[in-house]
C-alpha cells in the first residue's frame, strides 16, 4: 500500500518498550524457549543465480536466534535518534521500495517491525500486523519489469541477505503471533509455513503453526506440529501441553463422531 506512511506512526515515542512476547502473550500462546531467529499461502524462498546476486522473494507477499524475534526488555532510543530521515522524500511522503537502497530497505525494515512490536505490546494487532506487513514489502523488493525479476539484481551478498533473511524469518513470526491473537488461524499457519521454508527446524514457527492448526480442527497435524518442537526441545512445558490438549481434542471428536453414528443407526 503506497499511502501506508498516511498509517503508520514512524516515529517511536520517547522510552518506550518494545514488546516482550515472554510476558505480552498468556501461556497458551507463550513462544517457546530456545531457538528463534513468524496471509499470504505463497512460499518464501532465497534465490541466488550463478553470479551470486542474491534475493529474497516471494511468490506472492503477504530464524534460531533469540535476539530476532520480539525483543525482550528493549527500550526505545530517543525520538530524535529514532526519528531517520532515509525513508522520507523530501516532501516528507515516504520513499518506495525502488527508491531506496538496499541497505535502506533492511533499515525501514528494522524499524517497521519495531513499530509493530510497540503496537503488539499496546494490544493493536492490526496495527501491529500492517507495520510487520509493510517491513516484509520492503524487505522482499525486487527490481524488475512485468513481474520478472532483474536477474542481475545483487542482494547485497551473503551478509546481507543472511541479516535480512533473519529479520523476514522474525517478521513471519511475529504476523503469526498477531493472527492468533486476531482469531486469523490459517493467515497465522500461512505465516508459520513461509518462516519454516526459511528455516525449517525454527521452534517457535512448528509450535505456533500447531497452535492454529489446533484452533482449526486439525488435531493430528497440530499433534506432528508440537512433536516436531519436542524432537527438538524434549524438555518444552508448552509444548508437552500443546500436544496433550492436540490428543485430548482428538479423542473427543472421535468420541461425537462414534455418539453421531450410534444415533444416525438408531433412527
Amino acid at each position: 500500500d503506497t499511502n501506508s506512511q498516511s498509517r503508520i506512526n514512524l516515529a517511536l515515542p520517547p522510552n518506550s518498550t518494545m514488546a516482550d512476547e515472554s510476558t505480552a502473550m498468556d501461556v497458551s500462546e507463550t513462544p517457546i524457549s530456545g531457538s528463534d531467529p513468524a496471509t499470504s499461502s505463497s512460499n518464501t524462498i532465497i534465490n541466488s543465480n550463478n553470479n551470486n546476486n542474491n534475493s529474497i522473494t516471494t511468490n506472492n507477499t503477504s530464524s534460531n536466534n533469540s535476539n530476532n524475534d520480539i525483543p525482550s526488555n528493549t527500550t526505545a532510543p530517543d525520538t530524535a535518534a529514532t526519528q531517520q530521515t532515509f525513508e522520507l522524500k523530501s516532501d516528507g511522503t515516504l520513499k518506495d521500495p525502488e527508491e531506496m537502497t538496499v541497505s535502506e530497505r533492511s533499515a525501514f525494515a528494522l524499524k517497521c517491525k519495531e513499530i509493530g512490536n510497540r503496537g503488539f505490546k499496546e494490544g493493536e494487532w492490526t496495527y501491529a500486523a500492517m507495520a510487520y506487513e509493510e517491513g516484509l514489502r520492503y524487505l522482499q523488493y525486487e527490481p524488475g519489469e512485468q513481474g520478472v525479476p532483474d536477474a542481475t539484481y545483487d542482494h547485497g551478498g551473503e551478509d546481507r541477505l543472511a541479516t535480512d533473511m533473519a529479520t523476514a524469518i522474525s517478521l513471519f513470526l511475529n504476523l503469526a503471533a498477531v493472527m492468533l491473537k486476531l482469531g486469523e488461524d490459517r493467515r497465522a499457519e500461512n505465516y508459520c509455513a513461509q518462516a519454516l521454508s526459511f528455516q525449517p527446524d525454527n521452534c517457535k514457527a512448528h509450535f505456533r503453526r500447531a497452535q492454529a492448526l489446533l484452533n482449526m480442527g486439525y488435531h493430528l497435524d497440530a499433534q506432528d506440529a508440537a512433536t516436531q518442537v519436542l524432537r527438538r526441545e524434549p524438555t518444552n512445558r508448552e509444548a508437552q501441553q500443546l500436544l496433550r490438549n492436540a490428543e485430548l481434542a482428538e479423542r473427543k471428536a472421535k468420541q461425537q463422531e462414534k455418539s453421531l453414528f450410534a444415533k444416525m443407526l438408531a433412527s
